[in-house]
């Protein structure tokens, strides 16, 4: 099989983003289609019980692909002016995504949020923000709680420092800032950025034996609580 820069499988299919192409496969490695959608495709997330993926480009869309019909079943163009690659996910129960976006202009953040029916966007959220910068979130399985990797810039709009938080979806807030480290938040950043490839040779980050232990964002959510006692 190819190599990728992400990779990504279910119980039913797998799927490789290769930046000009997106491979599908079945379970046994067969491969059953190549889409040529858009270019710079280079990571993806399956929808939670489903044989959904969404594809996103550093370009500035996503695509919606049914993998049982083998089609492309939404394009969404989200901007023009490319450098879209922050993090993304679906709700545990998959009725919802979430994409980090910057529609407008490539240095600020917002949260879209897509109901996943017609994958719709229902809300953007932190547009008016300047002074905080989303990089990526996840949800924690066993509680739902959702955890965010960020920045925070100073009054020149320069890096001031990295943060871990919690994204409340009921009151729309990032709630629950915690300052770390500079050092920390590169680690997160590259970890999470390789994680979201699916962990493939291609997107390796440069230092790799820095990155063998999985780290969750509610972990080092956990660790800076515990630090802080």
């Amino acid at each position: 099989m190819r190599k990728f820069w992400g990779f990504y499988q279910n119980e039913s299919y797998s799927v490789g983003c290769n930046g000009g192409t997106v491979y599908v496969y079945d379970k046994d490695g067969t491969e059953l289609a190549k889409f040529k959608d858009f270019p710079y495709a280079y990571r993806a997330a399956f929808m939670p019980g489903k044989n959904t993926i969404v594809v996103k480009s550093t370009e500035g869309i996503l695509g919606v692909y049914d993998l049982d019909s083998l089609s492309l079943v939404k394009k969404i163009v989200v901007t023009r002016i490319g450098a879209q690659d922050e993090g993304f996910c679906f709700s545990p129960d998959g009725k919802l995504f979430y994409n980090i976006e910057k529609p407008i202009d490539s240095t600020r953040t917002q949260l879209a949020v897509y109901e996943t029916k017609s994958f719709t966007k229902v809300d953007s959220l932190f547009a008016e923000n300047t002074k905080m910068v989303l990089d990526y979130l996840e949800f924690d399985d066993e509680t739902g709680a959702c955890y965010v990797l960020g920045f925070m810039r100073d009054g020149e709009g320069i890096f001031d420092y990295g943060f871990l938080a919690v994204f409340n979806p009921e009151s729309r807030a990032i709630q629950d800032i915690h300052a770390i480290d500079e050092k920390k938040y590169d680690h997160l950043m590259w970890y999470k950025r390789w994680e979201l490839s699916g962990f493939t040779e291609k997107a390796l980050p440069l230092d790799p034996e820095n990155y063998t232990e999985k780290t969750s964002l509610k972990d080092a959510f956990e660790d800076v609580l515990r630090d802080k006692r």
